[in-house]
């Protein structure tokens, strides 16, 4: 696989709305720069554990147990639609701070993490580990970035988030838990 190819696969992937790119877009109001570095490396972290660890070591088992596979589609899809309700029932007392073990949980239950860890980085012989963790993380943040920045952008810098916007945000998280509960129990 050609350096280009692996990292426009992984922020063709990264940059798609998913749950931790839900909550990087909500996480923006009131957002200082400390916290912005803050949420960016919680994400990076959280992605490179599990990235670094279906690559190296649980693709294999995950493809000779699906059943736990498909656990840890439903424990992410139970996580996510919990996301959603506490989003959606937020209500005009003010709007929840996005707390980084939130985000944390919610990036290490992504499934994009192990689609990327599982399937797309290249095999040593092709690209160093090295290389491959080095254009991960500035895809990471890249896509990280310009989530905060869309959330920016669109809720602008009030303090709350705007009801539309929170419903919004909750439904796109039901669907992606609905989305990975199908996937579980289809198979």
């Amino acid at each position: 696989m050609h350096l280009f190819s692996f990292a426009a696969g992984v922020f063709t992937l990264l940059i798609l709305p998913g749950p931790t790119n839900a909550m990087l877009a909500l996480a923006s109001q009131g957002l200082t720069v400390g916290r912005a570095v803050a949420m960016l490396l919680t994400v990076l972290s959280a992605y490179l554990a599990i990235v670094l660890a279906a690559s190296g070591l649980a693709g294999s088992f995950l493809r000779n147990h699906p059943m736990v596979s498909h656990g840890v589609k439903l424990g992410s899809a139970a996580w996510v639609l919990y996301l959603a309700v506490r989003l959606w029932g937020i209500g005009s007392k003010g709007v929840e701070t996005v707390r980084l073990r939130q985000l944390a949980v919610t990036t290490l239950l992504n499934p994009k993490a192990l689609i990327i860890g599982l399937t797309m980085v290249p095999p040593a012989e092709e690209i160093s580990g090295t290389v491959s963790i080095a254009i991960l993380t500035s895809v990471v943040l890249a896509a990280s970035t310009i989530w905060l920045s869309v959330g920016r952008i669109i809720l602008g810098p009030e303090k709350q988030i705007p009801a539309f916007a929170r419903r919004c945000g909750a439904a796109t998280l039901v669907a992606f838990s609905a989305t990975l509960t199908l996937s579980a129990v289809g198979g």
